[in-house]
């Protein structure tokens, strides 16, 4: 069985587990910041995500991204981008929503 596809800006409930330090941990969701190009490319395997907290933060790191029908999350949330994972999608894993790219910031 072949992975699912995920596209930028899916958001995504992963396990962040083992922690190290201040590193998230658990089953949480994650936003897809990997380029499409990327994600799509014959033979990829891996994307690249940022782990999601309802924990907010007066940093420039931190982005909001709200709780929409759209996001699937329960509540608003930040996109934590100092906390940068690389990981295989999992045929048993679903997106649960999608953060628009202005959320994000990205194009």
């Amino acid at each position: 069985m072949s992975a699912p596809e995920c596209s930028r800006g899916d958001i995504w409930m992963l396990d962040w587990s083992p922690g190290r330090g201040s590193e998230k941990d658990g089953w949480r969701p994650g936003v897809i910041v990997q380029c499409d190009e990327g994600n799509h490319a014959p033979g990829a395997r891996t994307t690249i995500l940022v782990p999601l907290t309802t924990r907010g933060r007066d940093y420039a790191f931190y982005i909001p991204v709200p709780r929409t029908p759209s996001t699937g999350l329960r509540a608003p949330s930040w996109a934590n981008c100092t906390q940068v994972l690389a990981a295989v999608p999992a045929p048993a894993l679903q997106a649960i929503g999608q953060a628009l790219a202005d959320t994000l910031g990205i194009a």
